[in-house]
């Protein structure tokens, strides 16, 4: 059945929606929202937990940061994410309880 056009979502929301599920749509990424989903962590700490490079994990958080996924604070030279987009997290939430 066909959605009528008030019920559309409107275009630059669904370019919003676009780019989010863009990011997150790669399998470091993924299991770096996985990780954050527990709460914040520092680069050192994801660098361990993921054992990837450091220079991998910092570009896969800045296209997560960029995109509006991921926040980050700086405390010193250390510095931590967390995440900014809710909505993420129930996605993955949701996806992770159609795959038990």
């Amino acid at each position: 059945m066909a959605r009528s056009t008030s019920e559309l979502i409107r275009e630059d929301d669904l370019e919003k929606m676009s780019e989010t599920l863009k990011a997150v749509a790669h399998p470091v990424r993924l299991q770096i929202v996985n990780i954050l989903m527990n709460g914040e962590r520092s680069v050192g700490e994801l660098v361990r937990t993921l054992g990837t490079k450091q220079s991998l994990t910092s570009q896969q958080l800045s296209i997560l940061k960029s995109r509006g996924v991921l926040k980050s604070r700086r405390n010193g030279n250390v510095v931590f994410y967390s995440l900014e987009n809710s909505g993420v997290k129930n996605i993955m939430a949701s996806i992770l309880a159609e795959l038990a």
